[in-house]
């Protein structure tokens, strides 16, 4: 699915809706004036966030981590107190979750106009600020570590200067460019400008209590704070679109992301400091232009020499970015038998109980012939020998990159319990099964 084809469908549903609770619930009632443009618009923002809420709420820490990229990013970039929203990213990641989720129905069921409206657009100008920030991040340079405020020192646009990759809009459901989150951000704050300035246009579906649609409200954000809570706190996300999915072949998904190379091109441009002619020069074609770094003046000196402020980089084919890619553990995708990994992360915040758990079920493997092994990342309370022995852990522990260990489950630790590298369940580290539970799913 593109961005294109999502907004196709929720711009269906705001079609239908559109015609039924707004025209058509309209004309049982006499003397309403219609306005289906107005509501159209009203339905298509509503659903838009609906669904964006639900997708991103299914794995709340998706989204904090996402948020943390950002916070860094800003901090690298000289913004104060973003070490602070750092440490919170979870915790402001879960109101802009709840909010989107809230902003949703009260928009489509048309409650709390004016306070609705207003608090869409904030927000929407929030997430238009943070993916604009982002997108001109490609005029500064990466690898000198320019920052966007210094104008002065700005280049040629590269999608290769471009800090964050993935806005995260949609979660893990669908990934967009940086350029289309951007112009996507603009639309949707134009749209709350308009909602802002047609509320009293909006559709109302239920009269103007204030008690009921206080009572509404508060069952709407006691919902939607469950619904996030669940998808990390209590239990892993209910819906899985990352690449380490329960039903995913790891092996067959790595190596075809091996397979999809990255096409880059840079594209170089030379000055002749004594004619001053000047050539632009692909890379790909670099050698066919020797007397770039052939020709010399009087005193021994190259004639040619590259503007880097004009050096650009052109993304030819994206090629794959999946976290897949940097699964490098082959014992664990060739083992034909069943087998157990076990996710750690930062072993200083892991649930130990939920480890010595896990151990057990890997002593019972064992006698059996099931092998399991253990990925972390961090370890600084105690050394991994310590911590083994306080979990009671007699299988290898190996290191792995954060980023791909938080992709791989949710859950500090995890289990994954796999067969000739195919994910075949996953736990949370508060419901790890019995070893009898296991073995009911390898019958």
């Amino acid at each position: 699915m593109t961005v294109y084809t999502l907004f196709l469908y929720i711009g269906i549903v705001a079609i239908a809706l559109t015609a039924t609770i707004g025209v058509g619930h309209s004309k049982l009632r006499e003397h309403v004036a219609i306005h289906p443009f107005q509501w159209f618009v009203q339905y298509f923002m509503g659903s838009l966030l609906l669904f964006s809420g639900l997708v991103k709420g299914v794995d709340p820490l998706g989204t904090a981590y996402k948020m943390q990229d950002y916070f860094t990013e800003f901090g690298a970039q000289g913004m104060p107190y973003m070490d602070v929203m750092h440490e919170y990213a979870l915790h402001f990641s879960l109101f802009m979750l709840v909010l989107e989720l809230v902003l949703g129905v009260c928009l489509i069921l048309g409650l709390g106009q004016r306070k609705t409206t207003w608090v869409n657009l904030m927000m929407m100008l929030f997430f238009t600020f943070l993916t604009g920030f982002n997108y001109l991040t490609g005029y500064t340079s990466k690898a000198e570590q320019i920052g966007i405020l210094n104008y002065a020192q700005w280049e040629n646009f590269s999608d290769g200067n471009i800090r964050i990759t993935d806005c995260g809009c949609f979660g893990d459901f669908l990934k967009l460019k940086p350029i289309e989150t951007f112009i996507k951000d603009i639309i949707y704050t134009i749209l709350s400008l308009f909602l802002v300035f047609n509320t009293d246009n909006l559709k109302e579906l239920f009269p103007r209590n204030g008690k009921l649609r206080m009572a509404i409200v508060s069952i709407l954000i006691g919902g939607a704070t469950w619904f996030c809570f669940q998808n990390f706190y209590l239990d892993k996300p209910m819906v899985d679109f990352r690449p380490f999915a329960e039903g995913i072949d790891m092996r067959a998904a790595k190596e075809a992301c091996d397979a999809d190379v990255a096409v880059v091109e840079t594209i170089y441009t030379y000055n002749n400091s004594e004619t001053g002619k000047q050539q632009i020069v692909n890379s790909k074609d670099l050698m066919e232009f020797p007397y770039l770094w052939q020709e010399k003046n009087a005193a021994g000196k190259a004639v040619w020499n590259a503007d880097k402020s004009k050096t650009e980089m052109k993304v030819i084919h994206e090629g794959c970015n999946s976290q897949i890619q940097y699964f490098q553990f082959d014992a664990i995708l060739n083992n034909p038998k069943y087998n157990f990994l076990v996710v750690g992360g930062n072993l200083d915040k892991s649930d130990k109980a939920a480890f010595k758990q896990i151990s057990a079920i890997a002593s019972a493997g064992e006698k059996e012939g099931y092998t399991t092994q253990a990925l972390y990342y961090y370890s600084n309370k105690q050394t991994v020998d310590e911590f083994r022995h306080d979990v009671n852990g007699a299988y290898e522990f190996n290191t792995a990159d954060d980023k791909l260990l938080k992709t791989i489950v949710r859950a500090n630790p995890g289990l994954v319990l796999l067969k000739d590298g195919k994910v075949v369940k996953k736990w949370h580290h508060k419901h790890i099964p019995t070893y009898e539970e296991v073995k009911a799913l390898m019958n």
